[in-house]
């Protein structure tokens, strides 16, 4: 008689492991898929109307600010290992750079954030579990943006250049 009341906790114990275990942790690709979208619509509209972020003498401080001002707006799509390559990539894609040469000889560079940058294709690598995105700017420019999924964000952890 005395064991029949801890077998009831014990078992009751058991379900609830196995229902904490087998409920929560599954990957539906399709979801995924629209949450990682999610991610980088959010990048290539993170600055709207053309606004400028950055106004400098060379073209190499200018993409430092830029460079800063896109970090700061998107700080939970970025991931922290992003090399330094890649984020020059992705600033590329996501800005235009216009240097205009002054009259006293130096130059202003303005960074404007274009929004002529669409999606053209998405894939899927089902045993990494990462989606990579075709990017193309302008008609012309493609670099493939792969994202992670990490601390149960998607973050961009690659950006190269479309082959």
């Amino acid at each position: 008689m005395k064991k029949v009341p801890l077998l009831i906790p014990s078992f009751i114990l058991l379900l609830l492991l196995a229902a904490c275990n087998g409920g929560g942790k599954s990957f539906d690709p399709k979801v995924e898929q629209e949450k990682a979208t999610e991610v980088i619509n959010s990048m290539l509209t993170s600055f709207e109307d053309q606004e400028k972020v950055a106004e400098a003498k060379t073209r190499d401080e200018a993409n430092i600010i830029a460079w800063k001002k896109l970090k700061e707006k998107n700080i939970a799509a970025l991931s922290k290992d992003l090399s330094k390559e890649d984020q020059k990539r992705l600033l590329y894609l996501l800005t235009l750079n216009k240097a205009d040469d002054l009259s006293n000889g130096e130059t202003k560079s303005n960074i404007l954030f274009t929004h002529n940058t669409e999606m053209k294709d998405v894939s899927f690598d089902q045993e990494k579990k990462i989606f990579t995105f075709d990017i193309e700017r302008s008609g012309f420019d493609h670099k493939l943006i792969t994202l992670d999924k990490q601390e149960d964000v998607w973050k961009i952890v690659a950006v190269q250049d479309s082959e």
